[in-house]
């Protein structure tokens, strides 16, 4: 990636950013050193576990990474032969070790997989560490207990320091001392024990001088009394550095032996505490995951500049931070930024590079969902005044050597950002210089963004094809009929701004002579075009304006179909539940009827003719209230027929199939129909119009080259010979056995087998008694050994 491109992009300090998050130094060092991965893949694995990081970070599950310094230089020192750290050293492996325990212990945690894989493969060294620890206390001393040697001469030590403590204190309180001391108090002078003597005093205590104060009003004397407990304190105190030594160098080799392995640690703590950054930074600024595309274009949703929104939170007005959208590399791969100074061009320009580079890391970017970058290969922008004296350059200069390198490095997985493009030098020959250099990037397919005062520039990206022009939109406030523009600081796409330079410089407090002169001068053509331009805009905001309450009313009226749609949904489904319901009870009220007809003939037979008579009247009774039920549940598409003629088709109600009439008598209010190769007589009273759901008319038999068949019915007119209801209770048995013998007497059949099983005989005697009353059978009886014998019954038509 090129370097001048992050630095003027101040790609430095939106790392630093989110590095002050890092816990410990190395991890701070690895976010300061990110950079552009090498392929879309890598920016995708790593944009993923910034998000599995950012999740237990915003669930307040830290990863218990504790602070430690870089040990690079401790690395070093371990390995030598020879070498020998120190204890404060020792000690500072400890927070390496403790990271790596706790990291560990994600490892299994299905909600970061890509942070666990990493972790998984930490070996952690409790056993070092649980020796550092008890070897070396937190202030960087060696324990007692870092050996059984160790503690033991610690004892040693002490007691016999004890005793010439005793010793010494028997002495200070002898009379006959107490004029020749300087003071009552005990002091070590060169690891020796001894007591403050006056200066002329010294002989009168006998013992060795070891120091004298810096006044020479006192000399410091090691007592003969103490002097053998001396020689033996010392003769401890050496032992002691040699058991020191010994423990320290024991923990340097357990270090250096297992090197490799806590190197290998080192990295992977940092490498996470690194991603925990980037994931506090992602959090605090609520940034998304960037979409990564292969197909070259940028849609930038409400995109942020970090350093931007750090001066605006620090300044508590994080709201009037206006947001960059912006869409380029889909039909247009150039874009043209114009407006006037101060207006955020530049503000723009760096957005959409940071961004994009923050992309290319895999890091999130402060925009909003649907935000995307495509994968490019690098980065290059000409930010800034370059003027430069010490190499001889001049501001066009600097420019056009930045630019000349820029132009090579171009091709079509590349991004070129330039600030102020044309300027400094001659407007006219800087305009055809941008114009031609606009043209050259578009052919080698760079996704270009440019800003520029230049009209000759302008309108090159108004005609050029796969360019565009955009500018910083400027509010217009009118105060006392005097009008002012301020900036917007939003990026408005498709149209060319103007530089309100005089209205700017007389906000700015430029005297009014000199506007008034600068107004004058400007009067003709180019003020002509800064009109035109400025009538152009005001026309297509309100062609915008337009167009959103265009949308708005669409939108609404989307709400009242959607509205609509659910309301006749629910009035659908609560028909079909009804007449669901409804044909339910009609069934149920038909089986009912039917049981009651055969009881009613049952006792016609056996009854006088008086009986017989108001047997026959409740029958016709149960037949009218059965009309009227079959009425109230047709299809509603089903009418009456209205003058029934010969060759028409109908619908016979009671038997649900289509027929054709063959004759009408008008008399008896009946008619002979053809139903199904069958001729049968019914009452007018029976017969509907059949619909276009349930006819075709060339199935009409006579009018076709097949039979009438309802649209809902199969289509085979062969029926099975045998019906089995075994496991059926009587009521639904005997409804299939009725629908068996219909089907069966209208296909022709003579012949039919009832398998209904023994059981307790309910069913089989159910069905025989129904049978032998039943209009369509000639005949019944059971079923022989070859048959089924008493589990079934044979019934002739």
């Amino acid at each position: 990636m090129d370097e001048h491109t992050l630095r003027v992009l101040e790609f430095d300090k939106i790392l630093r950013m989110a590095a002050a998050s890092a816990a410990t130094m190395p991890g701070k060092a690895l976010v300061e050193k990110i950079r552009p991965l090498r392929n879309s893949a890598e920016v995708r694995e790593h944009s993923a576990l910034v998000s599995e990081c950012r999740n237990k970070v915003s669930a307040g599950r830290p990863f218990g990474i504790e602070h430690f310094d870089d040990l690079s230089p401790l690395f070093q020192k371990v390995r030598p032969h020879n070498a020998l750290l120190a204890p404060f050293d020792l000690r500072s492996f400890l927070p390496l070790f403790y990271s790596a325990l706790n990291l560990k212990t994600i490892s299994s945690d299905l909600s970061c997989p890509g942070i666990g894989s990493k972790v998984s493969l930490l070996t952690t060294h409790g056993e070092i560490k649980k020796a550092i620890e008890g070897a070396v206390d937190r202030e960087g001393h060696i324990s007692d207990g870092a050996s059984p040697g160790l503690s033991h001469i610690r004892k040693s030590i002490r007691s016999c320091e004890t005793r010439i403590r005793k010793t010494l204190e028997g002495l200070l309180k002898q009379n006959s001392l107490a004029p020749h001391l300087q003071d009552h108090f005990l002091a070590e002078r060169n690891n020796r024990w001894v007591i403050p003597v006056k200066i002329d005093s010294r002989g009168s205590v006998p013992g060795i001088v070891h120091d004298v104060s810096n006044t020479g009003e006192t000399v410091y004397v090691e007592p003969y009394a103490i002097q053998q407990l001396g020689n033996e304190l010392e003769s401890y105190r050496a032992e002691e550095k040699l058991e020191e030594h010994r423990i320290l160098r024991m923990l340097t080799s357990l270090l250096k032996e297992h090197l490799g392995e806590i190197e290998g640690d080192y990295t992977i703590v940092a490498h996470i505490d690194a991603l925990q950054a980037i994931a506090v930074f992602s959090e605090q600024m609520a940034m998304v995951p960037p979409e990564i595309n292969e197909k070259g274009y940028i849609n930038i949703v409400r995109g942020k500049h970090p350093l931007l929104w750090k001066v605006f939170k620090k300044e508590s007005r994080e709201a009037g931070l206006v947001p960059l959208d912006l869409e380029i590399g889909r039909g247009h791969s150039c874009m043209v930024i114009t407006g006037s100074n101060a207006g955020g061009k530049t503000v723009a320009l760096k957005t959409i590079g940071v961004l994009s580079l923050m992309a290319l890391c895999g890091m999130h970017t402060p925009a909003g969902p649907g935000t995307t970058f495509p994968f490019i290969r690098g980065v290059f922008a000409d930010i800034g005044d370059e003027q430069s004296i010490e190499h001889n350059l001049s501001t066009f200069s600097a420019h056009m050597t930045r630019i000349s390198h820029i132009v090579r490095q171009s091709s079509n997985d590349t991004m070129i950002i330039i600030d102020e493009l044309g300027t400094g030098t001659d407007p006219e020959q800087g305009g055809a210089l941008s114009c031609a250099l606009l043209r050259k990037l578009k052919q080698r397919g760079a996704i270009s963004l440019v800003s520029t005062h230049l009209g000759m520039v302008k309108a090159f990206a108004h005609a050029e094809a796969g360019m565009i022009n955009s500018s910083m939109e400027m509010e217009e406030i009118t105060v006392n009929n005097v009008t002012r523009y301020r900036p917007a600081y939003k990026l408005v796409m498709g149209e060319p701004g103007t530089s309100h330079a005089i209205e700017i410089a007389e906000t700015l407090g430029l005297d009014r002579d000199i506007i008034s002169e600068a107004r004058g001068i400007l009067a003709g053509e180019g003020a002509a075009i800064e009109s035109l331009i400025s009538d152009l805009k005001k026309k297509i905001r309100e062609t915008d304006n337009r167009l959103k309450e265009i949308e708005k009313l669409r939108q609404e009226a989307d709400k009242v179909r959607l509205k609509l749609h659910e309301e006749l949904s629910d009035i659908q489904s609560t028909k079909k539940s009804v007449l669901s319901r409804s044909l339910r009870e009609a069934e149920e009220l038909l089986r009912q009827t039917k049981r009651e007809a055969r009881e009613i003939i049952g006792k016609i037979k056996k009854s006088t003719q008086e009986e017989a008579g108001q047997g026959i009247k409740n029958l016709d009774r149960k037949h009218d209230q059965i009309r009227q039920l079959q009425k109230l549940h047709t299809h509603e598409k089903i009418q009456p027929v209205r003058g029934v003629r010969e060759g028409q088709p109908v619908f016979i109600n009671v038997l649900n199939k289509i027929a054709v009439v063959h004759s009408v008598n008008e008399k008896t209010g009946r008619c002979k129909v053809l139903v199904e190769g069958k001729e049968i007589i019914v009452p007018l009273t029976e017969l509907s119009e059949p619909s276009d759901g349930l006819i075709n008319m060339r199935d009409v038999p006579g009018k076709g080259t097949g039979q009438a068949v309802p649209a809902y019915a199969s289509g085979d007119s062969e029926r099975e010979e045998e019906l089995n209801v075994i496991g059926h209770r009587v009521d639904p048995a005997l409804s299939r056995v009725e629908r068996f013998l219909n089907d069966a007497a209208l296909s022709g059949l003579s012949q039919l087998k009832i398998i209904h099983g023994i059981g307790a005989g309910i069913l089989s005697r159910a069905i025989r008694d129904y049978v032998k009353d039943h209009p369509l059978v000639q005949s019944s009886r059971r079923g022989n050994e070859e048959e089924g014998g008493e589990a079934v019954t044979i019934v002739f038509l």
